[in-house]
């Protein structure tokens, strides 16, 4: 997908994904492998966190529309190759990180799917 048209944004904002969307998925090593490298960009890149997070949900029992969620969000990070936190050495000692909450937005067990994470060491 080197050479895909990008896409603005790494998630559809209408549908919702769910365990039991669609067909299944015929490749599930191919796209654990894709997950788990999304998994370790986000370390500097947190404009994709959770919709990884979201796509690992579905690893278990994978479907055609989990692979397209996990190609648009290869896409999107085709248009924004220059996103990303840059990590220089510092003596700061506390992390502090706060997301927004949505409240019932899975639509199989209608639990919140983010919150709030303090770090300090």
């Amino acid at each position: 997908m080197s050479s895909c048209k990008s896409t603005s944004t790494p998630v559809d904002t209408k549908p919702k994904l769910g365990v039991a969307a669609g067909s299944p998925y015929k490749d599930p090593t191919h796209y654990r492998s894709l997950v788990g490298a999304l998994q370790y960009l986000t370390f500097t890149r947190s404009d994709i966190t959770y919709v990884v997070h979201q796509v690992r949900l579905f690893m278990h029992d994978l479907r055609v529309e989990h692979m397209n969620a996990l190609k648009r969000i290869i896409r999107y990070i085709q248009g924004t190759l220059d996103y990303g936190l840059h990590l220089y050495p510092s003596s700061t000692s506390t992390l502090v990180s706060y997301t927004d909450a949505d409240w019932g937005s899975c639509p199989d067990t209608r639990r919140t799917t983010s919150g709030y994470l303090h770090v300090s060491w």
